[in-house]
């Protein structure tokens, strides 16, 4: 925390800035944005700089250079681990370190369900491995067929490779019974104890699930001596992103359909200016990260 704080303390920022272009196809929709791309180590440093660029521009063609179109794949992550239960639900559910502790326990040691009494909903909470028993992963794979299809199920089950010094104690934090499903319980249990349920839920579920699919297109544009790039992705299959998202959900860039030689309209330059920034201050779930990549503790 103190090496932190004197980076920041240090920290002089430095100008840089950036160029992207407002493009459209002629008589297709939609609009888009490409960005000027520098070669590697290369930066536009100032206004001076910046200006020389938009002169030599100014006026010529925007011509699509390169059109490379793929199929990528997207894998799910590893069902949590102490370290990593604590991080989400820190970044997702915006819980201290604390709380999911202490929410973690409760639904590992016994959660009051109405109706039922004390339930426990999940595997044992303290644990740095990400293993999984042959006996879930085949309950899983049953599950996964069963409501979500055959394609949902990989051919072979997935594995995850535990941190170097993992103890792997005990196997990953996961729902005991895949039927008691998080809409099966909003009603039952404490809001709090829900909202964290199902995300150990739904992280494991999506663990045991196929690759998402995506039709990836990356273009190249130039104009004059400089190189423009834009890309985008539509989901082709949705694989385990149909119960988890990895990260927020980025905004998939919409493309009209693009070919080698056409030739776009500008629509409007838009450079600006920014300065670089030191490294932010530590959160609950960044210092977590961070103790565990440097082997320091358990948390």
């Amino acid at each position: 925390i103190v090496d932190r704080e004197k980076e920041i303390q240090n920290f002089v920022p430095v100008e840089y800035w950036t160029l992207s272009a407002n493009l459209e196809k002629p008589n297709a929709k939609p609009t888009f944005k490409a960005n000027l791309t520098l070669k590697t180590n290369e930066k536009i440093n100032n206004k001076e700089e910046m200006d020389t660029i938009l002169n030599k521009i100014n006026g010529d063609s925007f011509v699509v250079k390169n059109v490379k179109k793929s199929v990528t794949k997207s894998k799910p992550q590893a069902p949590f681990t102490t370290s990593t239960m604590q991080q989400d639900a820190g970044n997702k559910l915006n819980f201290s370190v604390k709380k999911t502790t202490s929410l973690a326990q409760t639904l590992y040691a016994g959660t009051d369900v109405k109706g039922e009494g004390k339930i426990p909903l999940v595997t044992y909470i303290r644990t740095d491995s990400t293993r999984v028993s042959e006996g879930a992963q085949i309950k899983a794979k049953e599950f996964i067929i069963k409501n979500y299809g055959e394609n949902f199920a990989p051919k072979k089950f997935n594995f995850y490779k535990s941190s170097g010094d993992a103890q792997d104690a005990h196997e990953a934090i996961r729902p005991i019974n895949l039927d008691r499903t998080p809409e099966s319980l909003k009603d039952k249990i404490d809001n709090d104890l829900y909202k964290l349920y199902k995300l150990i839920y739904n992280r494991f579920l999506a663990s045991q699930m196929s690759d998402a699919e995506y039709n990836s297109v990356v273009v190249d544009i130039t104009c004059s001596d400089y190189n423009f790039k834009v890309s985008g992705k539509t989901p082709k299959f949705l694989g385990f992103t149909t119960v988890y998202v990895d990260k927020e959900k980025e905004s998939d860039v919409k493309l009209p359909n693009l070919e080698n030689g056409d030739v776009l309209n500008l629509l409007e330059l838009l450079p600006e200016q920014k300065y670089t920034k030191p490294e932010p201050r530590y959160t609950e779930a960044s210092i977590v990260k961070a103790m565990e990549e440097k082997g320091i503790g358990r948390p």
